[in-house]
């Protein structure tokens, strides 16, 4: 009998527990990950980096499905402290995902060389390989633009949509 097959997609601190999970079944994994994170890390890359797809979600889902040592992954996790000028607060995960996607031409691209390099069971994709931004109109009209502004806004979401930043 062939492996099922499993896609998850997502993104944020709930896929990568779920992927965690499905590591210890039997199955063939795909992990979709969203490129429309504007928050934190990958927001403030983002803003600085032209055309670069957010690397944090995609970060926790290469931890999430890699053999990597638990070493390396405090460092890949490691995040600077504030008094590391620029660098500060950024997980240094995300800092060679921004690197390596410049390098490789694309973060697909750089996400296959360090699934191969951290041994990660199953594969992962970028939903994109330019950052997105999420929209949502709300029932009463309104719209707000950006994954990290939408939780903020009171209202009943009635749709949402992603545009090409």
């Amino acid at each position: 009998m062939r492996k099922p097959k499993i896609t998850v997609i997502g993104g944020g601190t709930g896929i990568p527990v779920i992927l965690k999970s499905l590591r210890e079944k039997d199955v063939d994994i795909a992990a979709i990950v969203t490129v429309a994170d504007d928050g934190g890390s990958s927001g403030e890359l983002r803003k600085n980096i032209q055309q670069l797809t957010p690397p944090g979600d995609l970060r926790n889902v290469l931890v999430a499905m890699s053999d990597m040592p638990k070493f390396y992954e405090k460092v890949f996790q490691y995040r600077f402290s504030e008094e590391a000028g620029a660098f500060a607060g950024h997980p240094l995960g995300n800092i060679i995902i921004a690197g390596l996607s410049e390098m490789q031409g694309s973060t697909y691209n750089a996400m296959q060389l360090l699934s191969k390099f951290f041994h990660t069971t199953g594969k992962i994709y970028p939903s994109s390989d330019h950052p997105l931004t999420l929209h949502a109109v709300f029932k009463d009209g309104s719209e707000v633009a950006g994954e990290s502004h939408i939780a903020d806004h009171p209202g009943m979401i009635d749709h949402v949509y992603v545009t090409n930043t």
